[in-house]
């Protein structure tokens, strides 16, 4: 907005004073019909003022840019993996929040600290050269684990280009994370009212990252939930719109990127009734063929699907999150078989003579998909993935369900 002039400025203080505002978006809660009553000026000053107030107030106009120049000011932080950021319309997209959703023990910990690591990166390397943020309200922040996929990780996404100076140094990798390890939800709320704002306003963090933000918000911890379960949820409701729109307002004044993990819910009763999203938690069936470069990796039609988890689940704390996120990742795993699960098959026609079937390597191994489930700037895709020293990676299309590397435990 251009800077007022003298006249301006002096209308505009005479308004507020007689109405009696100490803010610009006040004056404009009541009826222009009682503002202008209230101001004492003929229609045509009150007209003026009320639109200087609005202008004040909304300034939409200094938000206006042409599409280029839009584009121009997008800035990515990629996975450490181009398959991967192909699936994601070009990897963490400063200025949103992403959701990373599923079940215990999918990944999602492991993918966040991967993110972290990958928000250090150069520029030149798809990275956004900032600090990071880890908030940690799941137990103890594994240090450990990020601290031995830090050089795998760097070697796997920049090879030769980092490998001296500031990435070299895992000290220094591991300074650049602000870690807080929260334990109830009275800090939390503290913590992102407060610290987090704090952090964010030496313009030097790119990425702030929540695992998880429905650890302390899924269930009253006081003990009250069975007594007063209405109230409850509705003061819950009520803290994640605020803290919702605290997150809008930091990622696009700041230009961060917030990923929050989020845990899912058993659905009991007719899910259609509280609008919630019911899904099984399994890759779907993809029966038509993958687009070239679209992330999708062919998943078969055959028994291997039939094994897997069918639950009805749905994301946890409802519509109310689901409508503040920008993006939603869905993770998926199927544990490998057991030698229990080893079946028996007759030897022969008619004889009793059994013996177990070997089955293929891949159902013997963890395998593991990362779907994009919501997004504004990519389709809905999914990719096979597999986890090693260096984080997610996906699967090589020339090795589908046959890979045996390692995976990190």
């Amino acid at each position: 907005m251009p800077p007022l002039s003298a006249e301006d400025r002096a209308l505009v203080a005479k308004c507020v004073a007689k109405v009696g505002c100490d803010e610009a978006h006040k004056c404009l809660l009541m009826p222009f019909a009682k503002f202008a009553h209230a101001t004492g000026l003929d229609e045509a000053q009150a007209r003026r003022a009320w639109g200087l107030l609005g202008d004040m107030a909304y300034p939409w106009k200094d938000r206006l840019a042409a599409v280029p120049e839009l584009l121009a000011r997008e800035q990515w932080i990629t996975t450490g993996d181009a398959q991967l950021d192909r699936l994601l319309g070009g990897g963490i997209r400063l200025g949103s929040i992403v959701e990373v959703v599923g079940e215990s023990a999918t990944g999602k910990s492991q993918l966040c600290l991967q993110l972290a690591i990958a928000a250090q990166l150069p520029e030149s390397v798809g990275g956004a050269d900032g600090d990071v943020v880890y908030i940690s309200t799941e137990g103890a922040f594994p240090a450990q684990r990020l601290a031995s996929m830090i050089g795998p990780f760097v070697e796997r996404v920049c090879g030769g280009r980092c490998a001296v100076g500031r990435l070299a140094d895992v000290g220094e990798v591991l300074r650049r994370i602000q870690v807080a390890e929260l334990e109830d939800m009275e800090t939390m709320f503290h913590a992102l009212g407060y610290k987090v704002p704090a952090l964010l306003s030496s313009g030097r963090v790119r990425l702030v990252i929540v695992d998880s933000i429905a650890a302390h918000l899924r269930f009253n911890m006081d003990g009250d939930t069975f007594d007063n379960p209405r109230q409850f949820y509705k003061e819950r409701s009520s803290q994640l719109m605020q803290m919702g729109a605290k997150f809008k307002r930091w990622a696009d004044e700041y230009r961060c990127a917030f990923v929050c993990t989020n845990q899912v819910t058993d659905i009991i009763g007719d899910p259609g009734a509280g609008g919630a999203e019911v899904r099984p938690l399994a890759p779907a069936h993809l029966d038509r063929a993958s687009e070239s470069g679209s992330g999708l990796s062919q998943a078969d039609s055959g028994g291997e699907f039939a094994a897997m988890s069918h639950s009805r689940k749905a994301p946890a704390l409802g519509a109310v999150w689901a409508n503040t996120i920008n993006v939603r990742v869905m993770m998926y795993q199927r544990r490998g078989l057991a030698q229990s699960d080893v079946i028996l098959a007759h030897h022969g026609s008619g004889t009793p003579e059994q013996h177990a079937v070997a089955p293929p390597r891949h159902l013997l191994r963890t395998r593991r998909w990362l779907e994009n489930s919501l997004s504004p700037w990519a389709p809905r895709a999914q990719c096979e993935v597999v986890l090693d020293d260096s984080g997610f990676r996906h699967m090589p299309a020339e090795q589908p369900g046959d890979y045996d590397g390692p995976e990190a435990p």
